[in-house]
Parts: C-alpha cells; sequence; structure tokens
C-alpha cells in the first residue's frame, strides 16, 4: 500500500529516516511515519549500520549545539553598540534563523545597550541644554 510519501522517504538517507521514527509524536504525519517506517524495513540495515547511523545523528546534534552556543565576537558587540539600528536587529535575527542562537542574542543586547547609551546622551544634552 503505497501513500503520498513512499517516493520521499525513499530519498531520506539511513540517518534522516532514523531521526524520523524516532521523533517525538506529533512532529509527523502518520502516513510519512508509516512510509519512513516501511523505508527502514526494506533497507533492512544491519545493527553495525544502525549504530553508525546513531553516531552520526549524535556527531549532529554536537555540532548543532556547539553552533548555537558559539558566542559573538568582540568586534561585532563592539559595533553593534556604536552603530544600533533595525538593520544590525536583523542581522541578528539571520544569525537565529542560520542556528546561532548565542551570537542572535548578544547582538541584540549589545545593540539595545548602544541604543540605551545614545539615548541617554541625548537626554543628558537636552538637560544641559536647559541650564545653560
Amino acid at each position: 500500500m503505497n501513500n503520498e510519501f513512499d517516493e520521499v522517504m525513499l530519498k531520506r538517507t539511513d540517518a534522516e529516516l532514523v531521526k524520523i521514527l524516532n521523533s517525538a509524536p506529533g512532529d509527523y504525519q502518520d502516513a510519512a511515519l508509516e512510509a519512513a517506517k516501511r523505508e527502514f524495513e526494506r533497507r533492512s540495515l544491519s545493527e553495525a549500520q544502525v549504530t553508525n547511523v546513531k553516531l552520526e545523528i549524535e556527531q549532529g546534534q554536537r555540532l548543532d549545539e556547539a553552533k548555537a552556543n558559539e558566542p559573538l565576537g568582540i568586534i561585532v558587540k563592539i559595533l553593534s553598540f556604536i552603530f544600533p539600528g533595525v538593520l544590525v536587529l536583523m542581522l541578528a535575527g539571520t544569525f537565529k534563523a542560520d542556528g546561532y542562537e548565542r551570537k542572535g542574542r548578544e547582538m541584540v543586547k549589545w545593540t539595545l545597550y548602544g541604543m540605551g547609551f545614545y539615548f541617554g546622551f541625548a537626554v543628558i544634552v537636552m538637560i544641559l541644554e536647559r541650564f545653560a
């Protein structure tokens, strides 16, 4: 019995099939899970192959975690502080979209620090002009 996902699962790697089969309930449609299970059984992988696939998945997860925790460089922090604005915040969004969670958060933080600095500086100048 074929469904719309059989052809899609045929193109998936062994690691992708294992990820799909071990995914949280509700992540995939039932028809997709059935197709993935049929394709995985059709391939009839040995225990050694399954172990290698699991190691590959774990290594990918470690790389993704390292990428997500990579800090923002000092030069970019300084530039975000000196030139705060919408474009910098958009760049922070692209960092997050690319998996660099920490870089994105730090860029937003330093941009807000810069905005706060310039706002505070403007307030102080206005107060000093008023008393001068």
